[in-house]
């Protein structure tokens, strides 16, 4: 059986990109224990150039020992590293692979090397195959270290409450995970998508499936949500054997949210020009009650002897915070505070590194010096206020939320919205219709909550949406056609109200989540969302009812004629006063 393990799953979306003429980079591919695989090969698909001449190479390190070195040409060049690995490189259920990238233009060291223009950039479908005995993943651990992370979830044929709430834990964060009913699809030749099947009550908490064809995971028993939360979560490895009878998982607490607990990249790297680390912050990784307000950045470097010291960045979402010099010889700490409006459902930290190349009297050749994100910078976190904006609602759901439904034909819409505000870890229960009586829940209804006063209500009346130039944005059969997500209060509760629109249950399985952030209203169709806006913050979107005009309603639409009339009233007050003081003054007057 093989087993693909794409850059993506470790976190390079877009792949790997060193620029200049120097870069290194390691890489931690998860793989089964050592006498299970029969095989690894190394595929890495990549892209390289130069602006001028230049002697360039890549080296292939294994667990520090190098087994590639390849020159790379000048011009713009696509090839593919293709290397066999040995298996006994494997350390504790991991493959440590290590791309180092160097060049020179010349030997005439007065040349700033920095105008070369020279890249190597590793394509994100590079990928470590690794040949794996299939009996030898007899464990849910053993299985769950090395599944996939494209997965399909199978639910059975009567999809129960609990079942669904199973399905909704399995899928949380996963942007690739598909849930479908009824009998699955067969097999690829490769395990390119792991699959969990969800198992009547008198099935095992977890189970793994010996008799398939590729590993199955099988969740089932009283709680299947729990197990389910278990399988998510750290603790997998502790169900060592192939069945586990029972399973209760609770989310853990910690004093602060470290960079490694987002499993961020800390890598140590050689930097001769500037390095970065990307660091992930998704607001499910919140417990309830917190809200990010700052970051403590510690970062060590190396000592260059130079004259000039290496400069630390922090930035946000594209946004520079902050930066600082950095200390030789000793850790170098950033703090800084996040402003208002600059965190979203899922956030990216960018820590980065920039050295002055030493180059006194032509006397230095270029040279990388390491540098390491430490595992010890962390998030400052503040005290949240109640919940304004949808990213908000994934700190107040991480203790618990119950998703209310008409049903299962709902499950897949559901997962589209939700899976951003919860993760694997969230304690989600599922309800065909009963609103709980405490806790936040989530809605999916044509009507609103009873009791509550949502921000924009669907009554089978005409509400005008009007942009700043006056123009109508959503006329009335739209708003039958879009699927409406705002967030209420139901009486200090924190609650989501979802409109199901046109193609909202189309089927068990959906397509992409949608990442619900900034804003409380939001118009979503079958792309993604089409309109968001906040309506407790200044906007550019109004909305009116035909049976509430109030007095600001009626400022708002005829203050251009307001402005008129006060300006002539004021003019016929100055002209009426001039007339008066002229009569005043004539003689006799």
């Amino acid at each position: 059986m093989k087993r693909r393990i794409p850059l993506t799953e470790l976190g390079f979306e877009r792949g790997i990109e060193m620029e200049g003429l120097s870069g290194f980079r390691e890489l931690f591919f998860p793989v089964p224990r050592a006498d299970s695989v029969q095989g690894l090969r190394l595929i890495l698909p990549y892209r390289s150039d130069a602006a001028f001449e230049s002697r360039r190479s890549i080296q292939v390190e294994v667990d520090g020992s190098p087994v590639l070195t390849t020159a790379l040409p000048n011009s713009t060049h696509a090839g593919t590293i293709d290397i066999p690995i040995d298996a006994s490189s494997i350390r504790e259920d991991y493959l440590r692979i290590g791309l180092r990238y160097s060049g020179a233009i010349t030997e005439d060291r007065c040349v700033d090397e920095r105008v070369s223009g020279a890249y190597l950039s590793f394509e994100p479908e590079g990928a470590l195959v690794a040949s794996i005995e299939r009996d030898s993943l007899d464990s849910v651990g053993d299985v769950a270290a090395i599944m996939p992370k494209t997965m399909d979830i199978v639910l059975p044929e009567n999809i129960s409450e609990a079942h669904a709430a199973a399905a909704l834990t399995l899928a949380a964060g996963y942007d690739l995970a598909r849930i479908t009913a009824g009998q699955p699809e067969a097999y690829e030749d490769e395990w390119t998508r792991s699959r969990m099947l969800i198992a009547g009550t008198d099935a095992s908490a977890l189970a793994v499936d010996k008799e398939s064809e590729q590993p199955e995971i099988r969740i089932g028993g009283d709680d299947p949500a729990a197990a389910a939360r278990l399988l998510r979560s750290q603790w997998n490895l502790l169900a060592s054997k192939g069945t586990v009878r029972s399973a209760k998982a609770e989310k853990s607490r910690r004093e602060r949210l470290t960079f490694a607990d987002l499993g961020g990249d800390t890598s140590v790297q050689r930097i001769s020009n500037r390095g970065s680390w990307t660091v992930p912050l998704p607001l499910t990784a919140l417990e309830p009650g917190e809200t990010p307000s700052g970051l403590a950045v510690d970062v060590a470097v190396a000592d260059d002897g130079s004259v000039t010291s290496p400069v630390v960045s922090v930035l946000m979402n594209g946004v520079l915070l902050g930066s600082a010099k950095a200390v030789r010889g000793e850790r170098t700490r950033v703090s800084v505070d996040l402003p208002e409006g600059l965190i979203a459902a899922s956030n990216s930290i960018e820590v980065a590194v920039t050295r002055q190349v030493r180059a006194g009297d032509c006397a230095y050749a270029p040279q990388a010096y390491e540098a390491q994100l430490l595992p010890s910078s962390h998030v400052k976190l503040g005290a949240a206020g109640r919940p304004v904006d949808f990213s908000d609602l994934a700190p107040a759901f991480a203790d618990g939320v119950t998703v209310v439904m008409p049903g299962p034909d709902a499950l897949g819409g559901v997962r589209r919205l939700v899976s951003t505000l919860v993760d694997g870890q969230t304690p989600i229960r599922v309800s065909y219709g009963d609103i709980p009586e405490d806790g936040p829940y989530v809605l999916v209804s044509d009507s609103p909550p009873p009791g509550t006063d949502p921000s924009v209500r669907i009554e089978g009346e005409t509400v005008p949406f009007i942009g700043i130039d006056g123009r109508n944005l959503i006329d009335s059969e739209a708003m039958s056609i879009f699927t409406i997500a705002q967030l209420v209060s139901d009486g200090g509760r924190t609650a989501l109200w979802i409109r199901p629109g046109v193609d909202f249950a189309s089927g068990v399985s959906a397509g992409k989540p949608v990442s619900l952030g900034r804003g409380d209203v939001a118009f979503i169709d079958g792309n993604g969302i089409e309109l968001a806006f906040s309506t407790e913050r200044d906007r550019l979107v109004d909305i009116s009812y035909p049976d509430e005009t109030s007095f600001l309603e009626l400022l708002k639409r005829y203050w251009l004629w307001l402005v008129v009339i006060g300006w002539l009233l004021a003019s016929a007050g100055f002209v009426y006063l001039l007339r008066s003081v002229y009569k005043s003054r004539k003689p006799g007057g």
